[in-house]
């Protein structure tokens, strides 16, 4: 959400604007510039307290002001902590001289914040790649847990020098004592509870989804929703036909099929809710390292970027074309409808566990064993919620978008969580909610799959599998212990000679990419 580089001492009161970021001596704070995000620089008389507040602008509340000056030092802490209060995302760095800069962020988790302190100098971004991040520079066991499907949300990165401001935390730093970073206390969650004769779930749900998406000042024009046809995105899209009006969709579709049923869902579910114009992608002339695509050609590459990132970036850069300065997501319908662990004993319901690779190194496997220590406390949203928003908002953003995803917030979330088993299992929540709709059964309850589990299977095989052997013999993973080369070597023959099991493949290529495109000096990068 904000761009910086702090060089101590700070001068807490000196920070001017120069109509693209604050500036004082050789400090700058950039906020991400993008109508939906408002800033404010609030400062003391005296000049020895500021603070700059970032945040989502928000429906009804007072126009933002860039530079508020306060009488008081009761004045200036009732600013700040109307700041911690804000509904929407927010972030404030507050500085005062002989004192350590703070930087706290909300909640939401929209767009996290990577810090790295180095040099004597602090720079922080919500897009690790401005922090140039280096390929010997491991965390062991973060790379490990990413390799064996056991991905962790902590402060830590798969860089050692660069750290995540997770929710609800506060770094401190100043020039001479470096980087501290305070966790909040764990946030409670609710158990499932027992309904009123006269509950409607259903109706809280909608009306829930409507409250969040008109908090903001929306505008028809400048809003899209990615509607792929699952119950998630539909969820999206209805409340922001209900809301906003004949808004922008757009998806990444699919071949054969489970293609062709997709076509049809979307197509129902656009005209049924009365939206706007549609842009897709089909997501196999896109797929996982296609040779035209960034990672295959070495471009600069952050290991947040996704599965489908080439896909996913032209369907981003075409919804900026045409104008789109919002993008609707349905990240957290999954969480929202979760089964616990004894629910699942009690169902029979699979819950399903990715067993670790065979082709992780001796290093990584070690590390493995302390994958539970040093994680956040638990946070307001789930924590898978929280990473694939993290994935999601450094995409968009880098395309001008600004993210917003209703389902993955914590009002929806915790009446998510107080429903009974039965409203949660196999999404009857949102399927009830498009039967009111007026949905058909196909759209309710489609009989055919729809993922992208055979896409990521030939892209890996026609394009994943001949680079990862060219790397092979050259990888840094190898190298550092973190994949085993004779296990990998055998597991890529295998695939070549059955034309199976290619996905497997997909994230040690995935990092062995991000570590390449990082060894390459920027300069000489296509």
């Amino acid at each position: 959400m904000i761009k910086m580089q702090l060089t101590g001492p700070i001068d807490a009161g000196g920070w001017q604007w120069d109509g693209h970021r604050w500036i004082s001596g050789r400090s700058w704070i950039e906020p991400f510039k993008h109508s939906a995000i408002e800033h404010v620089m609030v400062i003391t008389p005296d000049s020895r307290q500021s603070c700059l507040i970032v945040r989502e602008a928000a429906t009804g509340r007072e126009p933002v002001t860039t530079v508020r000056r306060v009488m008081s030092s009761p004045g200036y802490r009732r600013q700040i902590e109307e700041a911690g209060a804000w509904p929407l995302h927010a972030v404030r760095v507050e500085m005062a001289a002989g004192h350590a800069v703070r930087i706290t962020c909300g909640e939401r988790g929209v767009a996290p914040l990577y810090l790295r302190p180095a040099n004597g100098k602090l720079t922080v971004s919500w897009d690790m790649l401005d922090l140039t991040p280096e390929a010997d520079d491991l965390d062991s066991r973060e790379v490990a847990a990413m390799l064996a499907y056991r991905t962790r949300y902590s402060t830590a990165t798969v860089f050692r020098t660069i750290r995540q401001l997770t929710e609800r935390s506060t770094a401190s730093w100043d020039h001479t004592s470096g980087l501290r970073v305070d966790h909040p206390v764990p946030a409670l969650h609710s158990r499932p509870r027992t309904l009123h004769a006269d509950a409607d779930p259903v109706a809280a749900f909608s009306d829930l989804l409507r409250r969040e998406i008109t908090a903001r000042p929306l505008s028809v024009d400048g809003c899209a929703v990615e509607l792929s046809g699952g119950m998630d995105s539909a969820m999206t899209a209805l409340a922001l036909a209900e809301t906003v009006g004949p808004v922008r969709t757009a998806a990444l579709t699919l071949d054969g099929d489970s293609g062709d049923q997709q076509c049809r869902r979307r197509r129902e579910i656009r005209t049924r809710m009365g939206l706007g114009p549609d842009l897709t992608v089909p997501v196999s002339e896109f797929g996982p390292f296609h040779p035209a695509g960034s990672r295959a050609r070495g471009r600069p590459t952050s290991p947040l970027d996704g599965t489908y990132s080439e896909a996913m970036n032209e369907l981003y850069s075409r919804l900026s074309s045409a104008g789109a300065r919002w993008v609707f997501t349905g990240v957290g319908g999954d969480e929202l409808c979760f089964q616990r662990p004894e629910e699942r004993v009690l169902t029979g319901d699979p819950w399903n566990v990715h067993p670790v690779p065979g082709h992780l190194g001796l290093r990584a496997r070690d590390t493995l064993r302390h994958i539970e220590n040093g994680l956040a406390p638990a946070s307001v949203l789930h924590a898978s919620t929280l990473i694939a928003l993290a994935v999601h908002s450094a995409t968009a953003m880098r395309h001008g978008l600004w993210p917003i995803s209703p389902l993955a917030t914590p009002l929806v979330l915790r009446l998510g969580e107080s429903l009974p088993l039965t409203w949660r299992r196999r999404k009857r929540l949102m399927r009830l909610r498009l039967e009111r709709a007026g949905c058909s059964p196909e759209v309710v309850d489609p009989p055919l799959p729809e993922n992208f589990a055979a896409t990521c299977e030939a892209a890996m095989l026609r394009n994943g599998l001949p680079l990862l052997s060219q790397w092979l013999p050259e990888s840094i993973l190898v190298r550092q212990g973190l994949l085993d080369s004779v296990a990998l070597s055998t597991e890529c023959a295998t695939v070549a000679t059955t034309g199976c099991g290619a996905s497997e493949l997909y994230r040690p290529l995935a990092m062995e990419a991000v570590l390449r495109s990082l060894a390459v000096p920027r300069a000489l990068t296509p």
